[in-house]
């Protein structure tokens, strides 16, 4: 097909009808607050952005209480995958008080052994955050999972539970933005997607405990990080205050060395009013007389000076 696919993929009660309409700016996909799937058949619609045009899919959740429900939907991935093969593909994950739901990283690692995403094609949705949630919680929740995941990838969006239009449209430009920037990939299949309903329990306790030991690991780094902050906080303060003292020593040592040179003018200026006159224009003048006359000036201090005129300092 000439189009690009956005095939939104997730378990059931994710958000991705909610998804789905908020890109194609209606409502198209039927979507409800429901304990059971709304979404039992692939839902296909077409929105146009710019000159291109996306063919986008909304596809049912994987993940069934019901075996056969789960081989049913199995097939509906594979038949969008096979008609637009060529997609972006948008997963979206619930959001459990905060935590991600382990039957969507079970579902998430099913669907990517089979087709293998590409990190550049592929958009994580987190769907139904608090947007009253703490300010570290984005970068947290993205380092998690891409811990649980095993792979890297560009392009993340929080969704907040919203309700007025202003809030849907400004998410819709944020999503709009977010696959244009994708880049798409032909998805092949290596083989079927593997998950039976008897295996699921298994499956979530392995991904449970994988949560519990990264969310330990978290807990210890940031026990770490903090202790490594009070240690670099404290050698600062005692770089500060080591800068602190030596500026004060500075400082006194200044104002001594400058209180002994106004004392030792003080005493230079007494002592050289006890000086006779005479002496002091000898005294004055001898450094600019010529050597032979020096030294007769010297010859007449000593004279002056056995005579008790001259009193040396």
């Amino acid at each position: 097909p000439d189009t690009c696919g956005v095939i939104i993929l997730g378990n059931s009660g994710v958000g991705k009808s909610f998804i789905g309409n908020v890109i194609l700016n209606e409502e198209a996909f039927k979507h409800a607050y429901k304990s059971h799937a709304v979404t039992t058949e692939t839902e296909y619609e077409e929105c146009k952005v710019g000159e291109e045009i996306y063919a986008i899919y909304n596809i049912p959740g994987l993940i069934e209480a019901d075996q056969n429900r789960v081989d049913i939907n199995k097939r509906e991935i594979g038949i969008s995958f096979q008609k637009h093969s060529y997609a972006v593909v948008l997963y979206v994950f619930g959001d459990q008080n905060g935590r991600i739901r382990n039957e969507d990283v079970v579902a998430f690692n099913a669907i990517n052994s089979a087709y293998p995403l590409s990190e550049k094609s592929l958009i994580i949705i987190v769907n139904g955050v608090d947007p009253d949630r703490p300010a570290e919680y984005d970068d947290e929740t993205t380092s998690h999972l891409q811990q649980l995941l095993k792979i890297d990838f560009p392009s993340i969006c929080y969704v907040s539970k919203m309700k007025t239009t202003p809030q849907k449209q400004a998410l819709r430009k944020q999503l709009i933005k977010t696959i244009t920037e994708a880049k798409p990939k032909t998805h092949k299949k290596e083989h079927e997607i593997h998950l039976q309903v008897d295996e699921l329990a298994k499956l979530t306790k392995q991904i449970n405990a994988f949560q519990q030991q990264v969310a330990a690991e978290r807990e210890q780094n940031k026990l770490e990080m903090e202790r490594l902050k009070k240690e670099f906080d404290l050698k600062q303060q005692q770089q500060t205050e080591f800068a602190r003292k030596y500026e004060k020593q500075q400082e006194e040592d200044r104002r001594s060395r400058e209180e002994d040179r106004r004392r030792y003018e003080k005493q230079l200026r007494e002592i050289t009013t006890m000086i006779p006159p005479r002496i002091r224009s000898l005294s004055s003048t001898r450094s600019s007389l010529p050597q032979n006359n020096q030294t007769q000036l010297s010859r007449r201090f000593n004279a002056l000076q056995m005579e008790g005129i001259y009193y040396p300092i």
